[in-house]
């Protein structure tokens, strides 16, 4: 289904058809290749023989045209001609080939699916940016076998596009138990979406269990069957997103306080930390605090810290207000609702906010 069919529906995701899509094992967060480990062993597949798989740059959204990210999916380019054109609600999932075990990894709305001469266009535009030879870098750094890279055709890299404010990541890759309908499926395929996948499904509320009663379990399995897998794998900052972000987020502040009121990359006073920057208001200081992660969760974990550590360390209150800021994407209702919340439980002024990198618009204060 395309935006053109849907009208002008406000709420396109709803009309889109729902599909599940498995990808390539990778511990960075799909933001750049990991290397052989947890990939296919099997020599006739692609990873098997290169150790690693095209889905590997999935987000990484500092790679924008025309506002759109454009990656691709296996389970699609089996049947390329079938998908082009239509627009699909994507649910991702992972599978560890040394565990067998597998990971919701999130979901991606709107995914545009591309014909082959708009993908040999975006590889073009890949090769005059020095994107494609970054991408063939870090294939080599990671490990694995970078032969032929580039002669591959467009659509073996490029065969959907979506928008970063579409993207749903988990912030953990969260280990689907043995008896998910997920175990029944293993090869690349563009499956429809079951409605026992929802979200509310699969995510338990917080429950003690003492170690005396772990002890009593006879299957390790019925511990953590809905545990993050959170040891190695892990959500990783997009490098050129963050420095978009600060650079973005100083050009309006500018406007709005003053060049003179405006410091960025400034010594917290101690440890030769550094703040991201600091608004100077008549005597009173704004701190703020960048991240990039493609999960607005990770972004609010990583910087909460930070922030705290620059104002209050060790018996200081340096700032009247301490705001989060971090690229727009799909899973901001519940950072809102959890930002607000924080707030009013522990009386801190702290605020979140996005910058959306196509539009170069900052957000209110959540």
């Amino acid at each position: 289904m395309t935006f053109k069919e849907i009208g002008n529906k406000i709420d396109s995701t709803a009309k889109n058809e729902k599909r599940i899509a498995r990808i390539t094992w990778n511990e960075n967060g799909w933001v750049k290749p990991s290397g052989l480990k947890g990939k296919s062993k099997n020599k006739k597949t692609h990873e098997g023989q290169f150790g690693y798989g095209h889905e590997e740059w999935l987000f990484d959204t500092s790679k924008l045209i025309d506002g759109f990210h454009y990656g691709f999916l296996e389970p699609i380019r089996k049947q390329q001609k079938a998908y082009t054109n239509n627009i699909y609600n994507v649910w991702l999932y992972t599978i560890d080939s040394i565990t067998k075990k597998r990971y919701w990894i999130g979901e991606i709305n709107n995914v545009e699916v591309i014909d082959d001469n708009h993908a040999q266009k975006i590889k073009n535009r890949y090769i005059e940016n020095n994107w494609h030879n970054e991408m063939k870098s870090q294939i080599i750094d990671c490990g694995a076998n970078a032969k032929g890279f580039s002669e591959w055709n467009g659509v073996d890299l490029f065969n959907i596009k979506f928008s970063p404010r579409d993207i749903n990541f988990n912030s953990a890759y969260f280990e689907l138990p043995k008896n998910s309908k997920i175990y029944e499926l293993s090869r690349y395929t563009f499956a429809n979406y079951r409605e026992e996948f929802r979200k509310d499904k699969l995510d338990n509320s917080f429950s003690f269990i003492s170690d005396s009663e772990k002890k009593h379990k006879n299957n390790e399995d019925a511990v953590i069957k809905n545990s993050h897998y959170n040891r190695t794998p892990k959500a990783i900052e997009v490098t050129y997103v963050h420095k978009a972000l600060c650079d973005g987020l100083k050009t309006i502040l500018k406007s709005q306080y003053g060049s003179e009121n405006i410091s960025t990359e400034l010594d917290s006073g101690y440890s030769n930390n550094r703040i991201d920057l600091v608004v100077r208001n008549n005597n009173e200081y704004i701190f703020y605090e960048i991240k990039a992660y493609n999960s607005t969760r990770t972004s609010i974990r990583e910087a909460i810290g930070q922030l705290m550590e620059y104002c209050f360390w060790i018996d200081k209150e340096n700032a009247k207000k301490l705001i989060i800021v971090s690229q727009k994407l799909g899973d901001l209702d519940d950072a809102k609702n959890y930002i607000k919340h924080i707030r009013k439980k522990l009386s801190i002024p702290i605020y979140f906010q996005t910058y959306d990198l196509s539009t170069k618009e900052l957000s209110e204060e959540y």
